[in-house]
């Protein structure tokens, strides 16, 4: 074997990289897809304060990225950061065992003796991989993004990615998800003689592990397929109009555009000219709200809509809770009570057994949640859940806080919940 043939080629900006440049943001990213296909004017919101999922989830990538506990983590995120170690860690044992039997058969072919030494699997992770060499404006590829580790045979013919969900909603399967198929054809760029990729989505709060297989003969029409997706949203975005938008759930909840995106704004007319007719006129328009001279209008649609949502959840919840209407699929009964601050003494002295003076006076403009936060932070690995909850009962004990009146209302099931 010629092992200058063998040779890995440099990964631009993956984490393997020392150099400190920042990480590009591709503004068709591979996350962004799937949204993008079934909507070209979709454009991902940003927030100035993310879902606490979210940065539960950027913190659990760290982990296994790094390899090392984040205490901040809870303890079942911790759990699901090692779940996905021992995954990878798993398929490279298994992918070493086949390079070192592929390479002593090789050698035996050719009349020679079992080598010495294996080429072993290279491992990479958080690379950064484009799926062409196409220039834009705004950036350089039709889309790229980071996929969280990929193994790569010794030979370089043969591949596996590695894409962690620690969400609890299901994500769309690996062979149809464009997230992952732009990440293999990333990856068949990257390695000419690359054959066939192998690419794992893993969910361990689902307990879910699927994968997908790509060879080389299909890149055609993967790549075909994610240009006519980008190229859709270019057009949409340099139109600057919302004429090929579809508005769709969840699509629209988490786009930037949803509260000037003329197709949401036809089925908020519709809404509201239907429930509130004395209110809103019949034959308002998307149009009639982008006049200035009609911004009052606009206002008391919103208004509208808002009453009308409120109103419709607060009776559908009392009716199911009545049992005069059945739990629609999907939905759950949530009985919940808030607790009412009594004395704020007692509070600073329960707290002051898990924090210092410092850390609670830091969360004294802000809410429960914050000193529990810290609490559970603090905590050991494997007592933290424990130990928030033993904050909250001594709250109860001493008198510091009371529970206010019980409440019920419905909350969407996610598939967590659903499992039996």
């Amino acid at each position: 074997m010629n092992e200058s043939s063998l040779e890995t080629p440099v990964l631009p900006n993956s984490k393997n990289d020392e150099s400190n440049e920042e990480r590009p943001h591709h503004p068709y990213s591979p996350s962004t897809l799937g949204n993008i296909e079934y909507c070209p004017c979709y454009k991902g919101r940003q927030s100035d304060t993310p879902h606490v999922r979210t940065v539960a989830g950027t913190r659990a990538h760290g982990a296994v990225e790094t390899g090392e506990d984040d205490h901040r983590l809870t303890d079942e995120d911790a759990v699901a950061a090692a779940e996905c170690l021992d995954f990878v860690e798993q398929r490279r044992r298994l992918m070493h065992e086949w390079g070192i039997r592929d390479q002593t058969e090789s050698e035996v072919k050719l009349g020679r003796s079992s080598p010495n030494v294996f080429f072993p699997v290279c491992e990479h992770q958080e690379t950064y991989l484009p799926i062409d060499d196409l220039t834009f404006p705004d950036c350089k590829s039709t889309t790229a993004g980071y996929t969280d580790r990929i193994l790569v045979s010794y030979d370089q013919t043969y591949a596996e990615g590695f894409d962690w969900k620690f969400g609890f909603w299901p994500v769309e399967d690996p062979q149809d998800n464009l997230q992952v198929i732009a990440y293999s054809l990333g990856v068949f760029k990257m390695f000419p003689r690359m054959q066939r990729v192998r690419f794992w989505i893993k969910q361990p709060h689902l307990d879910v592990v699927r994968d997908a297989v790509f060879e080389r003969k299909d890149i055609p029409h993967l790549y075909l397929r994610i240009q006519t997706v980008v190229a859709r949203a270019r057009e949409a975005r340099t139109a600057n109009t919302f004429s090929s938008a579809k508005p769709a759930v969840p699509v629209c909840n988490f786009c930037a555009n949803l509260g000037r995106c003329e197709k949401v704004c036809q089925f908020a007319c519709k809404v509201g000219s239907k429930f509130h007719p004395l209110e809103i006129p019949t034959d308002i328009t998307p149009t009639m709200l982008q006049d200035p001279t009609q911004t009052n209008l606009g206002l008391r649609l919103a208004a509208v809509l808002k009453i009308w949502c409120d109103a419709f959840r607060r009776q559908v919840t009392d009716r199911i809770i009545r049992r005069e209407a059945e739990l629609p699929p999907g939905q759950k009964i949530q009985t919940m009570r808030k607790r009412e601050l009594v004395d704020m003494v007692k509070v600073r002295m329960v707290a002051l057994k898990y924090l210092t003076t410092a850390e609670f006076e830091a969360t004294l403009e802000t809410t429960f949640g914050a000193v529990e936060t810290l609490i559970q932070d603090k905590a050991p690995r494997g007592a933290k859940k424990a130990m928030v909850k033993e904050f909250q009962d001594e709250l109860l004990a001493t008198g510091a806080v009371k529970l206010g009146d019980e409440f019920s209302f419905l909350r969407a099931v996610s598939v967590k919940d659903s499992v039996v």
